[in-house]
């Protein structure tokens, strides 16, 4: 496996250098000398945008013409004919575009039909997706091509009715359900209150952080296992967890991937890192050479029991702009990410969606509850939780303010769930 990825990796160097001017300047002298991957620059989604026309490898391509088509009336045919194009603002909030030929995007789906073989989906199965509405993000594109081989699936997405969405489960009933972590929380919501009928055995997510309290959400409402998968817009699928749900199996015959510290240098497997660094072995219409991704990685130490033989990323800590900054009791900052504040939001009794956001002296917590709870009485047990995990760990905020709303909007064309939304803008209201 290392052997043709290392074969790989070279041709993938050499192809960007010849094909991509972008490229030839930047690691042009790193590939004639064969210096390690290591030692090559680093490419941001920022550069990535600002250099797109000198990056892609087809000259007829623009970073104009792509978003213009992504913003026309038809997103989901082929541009020229022969391109795959997607968007995405994720859950960072900074736009990229990818592009895929007909080879490029052959390479995509196969990696997400070999990664639902592993946890036992095929063609025969009830098995269906919930995810973006739109054929701007990729989720939306993956599945219309696995629908294409079962065609009785129904084609859902997050931002239908929920009415609309459990009627069609319930006829349905799926024995496989793909969607996000925070859809998980609305679909176990219905089953609990009677509306939802549905036993699936299999719940993959996909595109947010998922953490324990969903999965044990998800085995506690059907028996059901969760399995992650880890797709990013710009490369394509990259990981999947296998049916022990311990640690997503990277697709090392496709990718190279580096889990680095702040300064981009490499940190050992169990280690956790600052970010991921990607390089894609099978786009060569968009070559990404050690593409920066924000997740906060760490890699395993031991191989799975299971017998694949992909390494596996053991625990994704959610994303660096997801990190949130506060007063220290004894004086200076501490770093706290969101994913610490879930607990608090995830154990309170009728929330239904929640989402932070920074304020200059401490944090503003939105949440949206369920009808009939006492929400006084709830936003302030909320508020004296949250002060107390901070404390736990001496951070020392002047004020949480807790602001009810009657849902949180889904954010950007694939209308993920954000964390941690932009500091806030409207009147403040507790």
């Amino acid at each position: 496996m290392l052997t043709l990825q290392r074969e790989e990796l070279q041709s993938t160097l050499r192809y960007a250098v010849a094909s991509s001017s972008y490229y030839r300047e930047t690691i042009g002298a790193h590939v004639a000398r064969g210096v390690p991957l290591t030692e090559f620059p680093t490419l941001t989604k920022r550069m990535l945008m600002e250099n797109f026309e000198s990056i892609v490898t087809d000259t007829r391509l623009n970073r104009h013409q792509v978003e213009g088509h992504l913003d026309g009336n038809d997103p989901g045919s082929l541009l020229l004919g022969e391109y795959r194009v997607a968007a995405t603002g994720g859950t960072t909030g900074e736009r990229g575009i990818a592009a895929f030929d007909g080879t490029d995007w052959l390479a995509v789906i196969a990696h997400m039909v070999r990664f639902q073989k592993i946890v036992g989906i095929d063609e025969t199965t009830r098995s269906m997706a919930v995810f973006a509405s739109s054929p701007v993000h990729i989720s939306h594109r993956i599945g219309v091509e696995l629908r294409a081989i079962r065609p009785t699936a129904p084609g859902l997405n997050v931002l239908m009715p929920i009415e609309a969405i459990v009627e069609t489960l319930n006829t349905y009933q799926p024995a496989v359900i793909s969607t996000y972590p925070s859809f998980v929380r609305v679909l176990a919501a219905e089953q609990q209150a009677g509306r939802l009928q549905i036993t699936p055995r299999l719940i993959r997510t996909s595109a947010e952080a998922l953490t324990q309290d969903v999965r044990d959400l998800a085995t506690a409402t059907w028996r059901a296992t969760v399995v992650n998968s880890y797709v990013c817009t710009e490369a394509g699928p990259m990981g999947h967890e296998c049916l022990r749900a311990d640690g997503l199996h990277l697709a090392e015959d496709g990718f190279v991937f580096e889990v680095v510290d702040a300064d981009n240098r490499p940190v050992p497997n169990g280690t956790q890192g600052a970010k991921l660094l990607v390089t894609a072995l099978t786009n060569r219409t968009l070559p990404l050479v050690r593409y920066e991704i924000s997740d906060i990685v760490t890699m395993a130490t031991e191989p799975c029991p299971c017998g694949l033989p992909f390494w596996r990323i053991s625990s994704i800590a959610g994303r660096r702009e997801e990190m949130l900054r506060f007063a220290k009791r004894d004086g200076g900052i501490v770093d706290v990410h969101a994913h610490r504040l879930r607990s608090p939001l995830t154990s309170a009794e009728g929330v239904r969606q929640f989402q932070f956001a920074p304020l200059p002296e401490g944090l503003e917590i939105t949440v949206s509850f369920f009808p009939e709870v006492d929400i006084d009485a709830a936003s302030r047990r909320i508020e004296r939780a949250v002060r107390a995990t901070l404390e736990a760990v001496e951070a020392q905020p002047s004020t949480i303010l807790v602001r009810v709303v009657d849902s949180i909007e889904r954010a950007g064309s694939g209308a993920k769930e954000r964390l941690v939304a932009p500091v806030p803008q409207h009147p403040r209201e507790k």
